[in-house]
């Protein structure tokens, strides 16, 4: 969707409406009367037309038997008119929605943006209906077909059958009484097939006692509507149960790939153990070390940073989208961000898997290039948290080194620091980060480490948190990245302020280091 005509005689409100539409990047031409629009209509084409009832030289409604296809040209009704028939009529031409001018206005303009958004990022989803009545079919299909729903038509149960085996419906709408069978009797076979056991079916009847309510939720409706339908009630509802059957599908498909991922973990780590039992470095010199489950757990403590991040993204997007203050350049943010951390979450088993292969190649990196990643990690999080984030660079060095498991190091320190000043309730809450040539220093504002316990935060197991919370594991690998790995050194000391971190790597040498 990119060209929009907004028919409105009120000057004030149809600038109002050009104005935001042409900061999301939309082409906006304005009409003032219905004969401007007219004109506009036989010379241009447009993909959405906002379009005021109430026109100074006669009514918007008449424009839209002008539209040849409300499906390919969409409709936004916006008016004072709260004509219940008129909006009915309306609805069953193909309208998108019918919206009325608030007294708050900019409530008005947001639920036209939000419509347009859904429009535009909406997919193509199915709805297989099943009536006799090609009337029915017909009104269901000029209802939804508008909104970007690719309306299927059976009219019998059997072909309702045939299509159903063939592709993949996100919502079956169903007449009870079918000339091959009664809607009930279908509705029960549909349910007794696994293949279609969520997929939710709204029933239409004419016919709406209790018993038969009743009787159709008990065999496997999700939902009930007696003909004939309030479009507005209908559209509402087929919306409500598409978004439900496609966030369970999509819950669903996580799960699979999260119970894949972990049989497949707990395959690698155990053969990897095994094969390096006696000498593998990586052993940490204890043999517990060797255990599955730990190595499963390291692994799920690397893991909580991205997930917690991907959690706090999540609740954010969908409170900007409940309150209407969710616009596409907002959105197109969040979906960046929660990308890279499924991205790095993908990235973190290839990088523990090649932790325990001693032939993994290093590679000639910088602690700029470094936070560059650990940055585009991080940033929205600590935004989320009012966490100032601060770098400063002094010429930066190279050196040689595994530079994803130094992303996985800085990501751990930042982390800590994170949940140490969101703890502490700390006022004016701060992570620097100074680039000195090799070497990287990363400090807070949380008041530092209790001196009892500064000398042991290297140490497996160690943890100041919960078993919920943590496992210990995080530093004591981060230490053995840096110093075992890559050479380096791995310091902690308390400022006035808060704890520092300070990761130095040997400067690169250039061929002599390349055969290490």
């Amino acid at each position: 969707m990119k060209n929009i005509l907004v028919i409105e005689d009120s000057r004030t409100i149809n600038n109002i409406i050009k104005k935001e539409l042409t900061l999301l990047g939309f082409d906006v031409s304005q009409a003032y009367t219905l004969a401007e629009a007219k004109e506009f209509l036989t010379t241009l084409k447009f993909q959405l037309i906002i379009l005021d009832l109430h026109l100074p030289d006669g009514e918007g409604s008449e424009l839209i038997a002008h539209i040849q296809s409300l499906t390919k040209t969409k409709v936004i009704i916006l008016t004072s008119s709260q004509d219940a028939d008129l909006r009915e009529e309306l609805f069953q031409y193909g309208i998108l929605d019918y919206i009325l001018k608030d007294t708050n206005f900019l409530y008005s303009l947001s639920e036209i943006v939000k419509i347009i958004h859904t429009i535009n990022t909406k997919e193509k989803d199915k709805v297989l209906v099943v009536d006799d009545s090609r009337f029915i079919c017909k009104q269901i299909k000029t209802v939804l077909e508008p909104r970007n729903y690719n309306v299927q038509i059976a009219l019998k149960a059997k072909t309702a059958f045939e299509k159903l085996k063939k592709e993949k419906f996100n919502l079956i709408i169903l007449d009870m009484e079918l000339p091959d069978i009664h809607g009930l009797e279908f509705l029960k076979l549909i349910r007794r097939d696994n293949r279609f056991l969520s997929i939710p079916i709204i029933v239409l009847s004419g016919t709406a006692t209790p018993e038969i309510i009743r009787d159709v939720l008990k065999n496997g409706a999700n939902d009930f509507l007696k003909k004939p339908y309030v479009a507005e009630e209908f559209i509402l509802k087929v919306d409500l149960w598409i978004d439900y059957f496609k966030k369970e599908e999509a819950l669903k498909e996580l799960n699979t790939q999260f119970s894949f991922i972990n049989n497949n973990l707990e395959r690698l780590v155990y053969e990897e153990v095994e094969k390096n039992r006696k000498k593998d470095e990586l052993m940490f010199t204890q043999s517990r070390h060797a255990q599955m489950g730990e190595m499963i757990a390291m692994i799920a403590h690397q893991w909580r940073q991205p997930l917690n991040a991907m959690a706090t993204a999540a609740i954010v997007l969908e409170l900007k989208a409940q309150n209407n203050k969710l616009d596409e350049t907002e959105a197109k943010k969040i979906s960046e961000k929660l990308q890279n951390y499924i991205n790095y979450l993908s990235h973190t088993i290839d990088d523990f898997r090649n932790f325990f292969r001693p032939q993994k190649e290093k590679k000639v990196t910088d602690f700029e290039k470094i936070l560059h990643t650990v940055t585009a990690l991080v940033q929205y999080s600590l935004e989320q948290k009012n966490i100032a984030f601060e770098q400063t660079t002094d010429d930066p060095q190279e050196f040689f080194a595994y530079e994803n498991e130094l992303v996985q190091v800085v990501l751990n320190i930042i982390k800590n620091a994170q949940d140490a000043l969101v703890e502490k309730n700390i006022s004016n809450p701060k992570i620097t980060l100074e680039i000195r040539k090799n070497t990287l220093h990363v400090r807070d504002n949380a008041g530092g480490i209790p001196s009892d316990i500064l000398e042991k935060i290297f140490q497996p197991y160690f943890s100041t948190k919960t078993e919920k919370n943590g496992t210990g594991l995080g530093l004591y690998m981060s230490q053995m990245i840096v110093e075992k790995h890559s050479g380096g050194k791995l310091l902690v000391k308390n400022t006035k302020k808060g704890a520092e971190f300070i990761i130095e790597m040997p400067k690169y040498e250039g061929a002599a280091d390349a055969k290490k």
